[in-house]
């Protein structure tokens, strides 16, 4: 019994330190745009390098996210997480102490590696910790959590922005008090935090997969079984190395263990269902990536800081609530409908976000009845801002759920990490995309302020007529084909969705706990069966 309740214990604390973290990671990320006026004033840039330093954090990003599957695969989840927190707290203090744009630029790009270190695993995490059918609002809730440690980031930078304290730019001091939150947070996740795969705990599914195995077994053997679920999910070797522990034991060589997680990867690859959540989350994470830019354009239509920050927070309370609603959405909707629930859902989040983009983007007054304070416009642009964040939402939660549908939970880190690296890779450019559509095709000319009085306003509110310009267009078009692409998923997603299921079924005998006893999921969390 006292197993039982140390297995649920562990479950709980590491759940928090998980959001904890996806909270940490999430105010880190967005401390940057949140800044981006400052540091176009002080670094004297423009929007298409501020673009280039958001480029360059999640170009490395995306391409260090295998390492982070390939580890997480094999090793301590929660490790890799203290690992990457710390790391992107010493290169976040780092962006602090910058002197130039370029400088900057390094600072991020290393950032980037810290930052491609934690989320794979802790989605990988949070996958084995929650049945199939609660994955959504898993998920959600995960993304609602980090949400508002974005919002709590972008609020806390741009209000830091223009002090100076003790002669410290404020833009600075964010950036500084943000990495000693990032360090206190890694030690918290090494000491505290429980890998299930690695601590004698085990997937939810191991029960219900064990008896799936012996309803088919009278029908199909063991092997059979096997090669029949694999499929085009990959050789039935990589499938059975895959189900086992991870070893460090004499007979286990170094080409033989690379051999292996090529063979991970390559099944990860193969499987057709992947190939298009990545092909519709290159095209629908974009319009993310670009969105950095909205604080920026905000100051620029003449808000001041604090309300610039607070629209902005009240985005990000929608974007939180929608990931969470969108996320219960599509459990109940894949419950009604297993094999299409989850991808309607995601068609209806992007088709409903076309028009409330064009309407923040354009339809919104851009001077007052009476010419004065834009801050008087706070309600307007607050509501408008709360309402879309709310509704475009809602493909994070259940293409996350979706992954954890067609691969087996051993290569979740794997399918995770390699979504980040695909899809990071090519958004990233939509930051450096809107400054240099807003630059060369809307006439954005300069830097912030650099004419005096109303000469400058009028500068600043026709560089903001340009960045909405440019920010619509890569809004719009990217969510377009995303819509489009999300149809294909009808076709293949039923079917690598049994694979998998089935293969799990037939892989459930195989798979050893570290201590080699059995165990079970029950409403407690997980669980072993303790002989005490």
């Amino acid at each position: 019994m006292a197993g039982v309740i140390s297995a649920a214990s562990a479950r709980t604390r590491t759940t928090v330190l998980l959001n904890l973290a996806s909270i940490v990671e999430k105010a880190d990320e967005q401390v940057l745009p949140a800044v981006y006026f400052f540091i176009m004033r002080s670094l004297k840039c423009t929007p298409s390098q501020l673009g280039t330093l958001t480029l360059c954090r999640a170009l490395v990003q995306a391409l260090s996210s295998p390492i982070s599957g390939v580890l997480g695969d094999k090793y301590d989840r929660t490790h890799i997480i203290a690992v990457g927190c710390f790391l992107w707290g010493i290169m976040t203090s780092a962006i602090g102490l910058s002197t130039s744009v370029y400088q900057a630029m390094l600072w991020c790009a290393f950032n980037g590696v810290g930052l491609a270190l934690v989320i794979p695993c802790i989605q990988s995490l949070i996958a084995d910790y929650n049945p199939p059918e609660q994955r959504g609002s898993a998920f959600g809730l995960m993304f609602f959590i980090s949400a508002m440690g974005g919002m709590i980031g972008g609020f806390f930078g741009t209000n830091v922005g223009h002090f100076q304290p003790l002669g410290i730019e404020g833009w600075r001091l964010a950036f500084h008090l943000m990495a000693l939150v990032s360090l206190v947070t890694a030690a918290l996740v090494f000491l505290h935090a429980a890998d299930p795969r690695r601590k004698g705990l085990i997937s939810p599914l191991l029960l219900s997969e064990l008896g799936m195995a012996h309803a088919h077994k009278d029908s199909m053997d063991e092997k059979e079984m096997l090669r029949h679920a694999t499929g085009s999910h990959g050789s039935l070797k990589s499938m059975l190395n895959a189900s086992r522990p991870a070893s460090g034991g004499k007979g286990t060589s170094v080409s033989s263990h690379f051999r292996q997680m090529y063979e991970d990867v390559m099944t990860v690859m193969r499987i057709r269902t992947f190939q298009l959540i990545i092909l519709q989350g290159i095209v629908g994470t974009t319009p993310w990536c670009a969105m950095v830019f909205f604080t920026l354009w905000l100051q620029l239509l003449g808000f001041s800081d604090l309300v610039s920050s607070t629209i902005m927070a009240t985005f990000s309370c929608g974007c939180a609530l929608g990931a969470f609603m969108w996320g219960l959405i599509g459990d109940q909707m894949s419950r009604r409908f297993p094999n299409a629930g989850r991808i309607i859902t995601c068609q209806l989040s992007v088709v409903t976000g076309l028009p409330l983009s064009a309407l923040v983007l354009k339809g919104l007054p851009t001077t007052t009845v009476g010419g004065g304070p834009m801050d008087e416009l706070l309600l307007t642009y607050a509501c408008s801002m709360l309402l879309m964040g709310f509704v475009i939402s809602g493909c994070g939660a259940n293409n996350s759920a979706m992954f954890a549908d067609i691969v087996p939970e051993e290569l979740r880190s794997t399918v995770y990490a390699f979504d980040r690296s695909f899809e990071g890779g090519v958004a990233a450019s939509a930051a450096p995309l809107v400054g240099l559509i807003a630059e060369n095709a809307f006439g954005y000319a300069g830097s912030v302020g650099e004419a005096p009085g109303a000469t400058g306003e009028a500068q600043n509110r026709s560089n903001a007529d340009a960045l909405s310009s440019s920010l619509l267009v890569c809004l719009l078009v990217p969510w377009s084909l995303c819509f489009l692409f999300y149809f294909s998923l009808y076709s293949f997603y039923p079917r690598d969705r049994r694979k998998t299921k089935e293969l799990s079924a037939a892989l459930a005998p195989h798979r050893a706990r570290s201590d080699g006893r059995p165990g079970v999921f029950g409403s407690g969390g997980f669980r072993r069966i303790a002989n005490d």
